[in-house]
């Protein structure tokens, strides 16, 4: 009776806690999914795919005292180290010089959802749950991140139900094919690795990496998706100072592209194209200028972008 008695307690608190995650909302599971990827410390073993790429790389986080520390490394080929400090993130390239940018997150080989607005997001998508599966022998809940429209790709996000970290992400298409797989492989969590924080406070960090001249551009896109705002503009000079590039960032605080204008070597040379895993490049001229789409974003949408790009 006792065995019996025990094997209906748990059932019932298994159910229990399924329902209760069952009926969580989807855009409260994200939000707990961003608190996480913040505040706990973790380690992770992941890959990173595409159709024709395959990376492995490990991630370390941890929030010590409110600051937030993390290190990302290569584990094929040639090492390469990434070193967040609070809102520093260093970059140290085997055969580069290395350099710091000011960011809050580790941004590379990373999906951008780990740290997105989801109130922006449920402006321009549907976030819905699918339900239970497994990963990295975890239980996840998944929830697919559709767009409202058809200018965009959409998201698979599975996040661990205890501990509520990102195990994997699927970028896919209209048509449901994969464009590019976050996927982790091996978890651990624990205060061992505030190690990690004397670690980096040792480093002897690289000097900020000099912004390009911001000033006004007189020229811009009419049309973009619903969602996409301008971040940032820039001008890159070339040696010669006679090669200017224009540049402007664009997101909706989970996909973004850049805009690039400069000088074409010959007028009206016709479009060019091609893709890369999730990524676009588009490239037409108007008269003796070149415009430029690079991207996360399908070839249509970047066409559409720069076909309706003027030029004051």
């Amino acid at each position: 009776m006792l065995k019996i008695f025990s094997f209906l307690t748990a059932l019932l608190t298994f159910s229990v806690s399924t329902f209760a995650q069952e009926n969580i909302e989807p855009e409260q599971l994200l939000e707990k999914m961003i608190a996480a990827q913040n505040t706990l410390n973790y380690e992770i073993y992941f890959v990173q795919a595409t159709p024709t790429n395959i990376d492995s790389l490990r991630y370390r986080h941890i929030n010590q005292d409110g600051k937030s520390y993390a290190q990302l490394i290569t584990l094929d080929g040639v090492q390469q180290e990434i070193i967040q400090h609070e809102n520093l993130v260093s970059y140290f390239p085997p055969n580069f010089q290395a350099f710091s940018l000011k960011s809050g997150h580790i941004m590379d080989n990373l999906p951008v959802v780990m740290w997105s607005d989801v109130k922006q997001l449920s402006d321009y998508y549907d976030i819905v749950t699918i339900g239970r599966n497994r990963v990295a022998d975890r239980i996840v809940q998944t929830l697919r991140i559709l767009p409202k429209d058809d200018f965009r790709y959409q998201y698979l996000v599975f996040i661990d139900e205890q501990n509520h970290l990102l195990l994997r992400s699927d970028m896919l298409d209209r048509e449901g094919n994969l464009l590019e797989q976050f996927r982790v492989v091996n978890l651990y969590l624990g205060d061992e690795l505030i190690e990690l924080g004397s670690y980096i406070d040792n480093v002897i960090f690289p000097p900020l990496l000099s912004e390009p001249k911001t000033q006004q551009q007189n020229w811009k896109p009419e049309w973009l998706p619903k969602g996409f705002k301008l971040i940032s503009q820039s001008i890159t000079i070339e040696k010669d100072n006679k090669h200017p590039i224009e540049s402007q960032f664009y997101s909706d605080g989970l996909f973004s592209f850049a805009l690039y204008l400069s000088n074409s070597i010959v007028d009206n040379d016709g479009e060019r194209f091609w893709k890369q895993g999730s990524t676009t490049f588009y490239s037409n001229t108007l008269g003796n200028k070149e415009l430029t789409f690079v991207g996360q974003l399908p070839l249509f949408s970047a066409k559409r972008i720069i076909q309706d790009i003027r030029i004051k």
